[in-house]
């Protein structure tokens, strides 16, 4: 972060008109506001940078090497920031023509992608977007080489040079086929390491996958994972045909049990919430499309939030 960002911006036009005017009085009634609005914003200013900055000499104020010095940095920054906002104000979604390249489990593909799609075919029908598989151990160097704009999912220890925003989060629960009887009933550790499991498979374990995993062995525990499937349809094919069981989201279990007869049952024991979150590169941070295209996800996230954890409307 830029070290001006913590100083708010009204300080700053006010020690710059002060560097012009060399007077509290002329710089009162340049800003508008009145003397001691002046004199406090100049005293907040001297905490923040640890210098006088400006001090009384027999013509008017005087700046000292500090407030030199940090006067050009103020115009640079200002000036910098007043580019971004007209960039913002001019950018029309509508006329750009460009592919998103974003990486997610197939369980937030699902959720997001219809309220993204509706919003794209809206606003932007030249926009073109494409989900690949997540590949935990490569995310920071496709994020940082351009090679993937955005990254949906939960990460527990993002790079210092990844941003984030936290869209939804979600706990896990159990799933398995209408007839599996160990899920008729409230599910005990024991039972659950007991099944066999069936999960997804992508570019190594899920952080979810990981959590449960160090749970399951903090209990003296293994899961025997008996198949890895490549699809959703796959997987839930084995759990209609077999005993085996899936741990998800329950965001995802809901949607599926919109179309599968799946029985769903609570994790027996307890995790730490999915903290589902949109992360990018500090490259992209300034850029007007990317802030634009955060807004679309953000839009979309909040759709789903807003459904709650039962598939209804949050109250």
């Amino acid at each position: 972060m830029h070290p001006l960002a913590n100083v708010d911006f009204r300080s700053l036009h006010i020690f710059l008109t002060l560097m012009t005017e060399r007077s509290v009085t002329a710089t009162s009634l340049v800003v508008g506001v009145s003397q001691p609005a002046i004199t406090q914003a100049l005293n907040r200013l001297r905490k923040s940078f640890g210098d006088p900055l400006l001090v009384r000499g027999p013509q008017g104020m005087l700046p000292t090497e500090k407030a030199v010095a940090l006067e050009a940095e103020v115009r640079r920054f200002l000036g910098e920031l007043a580019g971004i906002q007209a960039a913002q104000q001019d950018f029309d979604p509508s006329r750009q023509q460009r592919e998103v390249i974003v990486t997610a489990p197939e369980y937030l593909e699902q959720l997001l992608l219809p309220s993204i799609a509706m919003d794209l075919r809206r606003h932007a029908p030249q926009v073109t977007l494409s989900v690949r598989s997540p590949d935990q151990r490569r995310i920071s160097h496709l994020l940082a080489s351009g090679e993937v704009d955005f990254r949906l999912g939960w990460v527990r220890d993002p790079q210092p040079s990844v941003r984030a925003m936290p869209l939804f989060d979600d706990d896990v629960v159990v799933i398995g086929g209408p007839a599996n009887a160990a899920l008729a009933q409230a599910l005990t550790l024991p039972v659950y390491t007991a099944l066999p499991h069936v999960r997804l498979q992508g570019n190594g374990r899920t952080t979810s996958g990981r959590v449960i995993d160090e749970f399951v062995k903090r209990q003296g525990q293994t899961l025997h994972v008996c198949i890895q499937a490549q699809g959703l349809m796959a997987l839930l094919g084995t759990l209609m045909v077999s005993d085996a069981v899936a741990t998800v989201p329950r965001r995802m279990a809901l949607k599926i049990s919109e179309v599968f007869p799946v029985r769903i049952a609570d994790f027996p024991g307890t995790l730490p919430r999915v903290n589902n979150a949109l992360y990018w590169h500090e490259r992209t941070q300034r850029s007007t499309f990317h802030q634009w295209f955060r807004g679309v996800i953000g839009r979309a996230a909040q759709d789903v939030a807003g459904m709650g954890q039962h598939g209804q409307p949050a109250r």
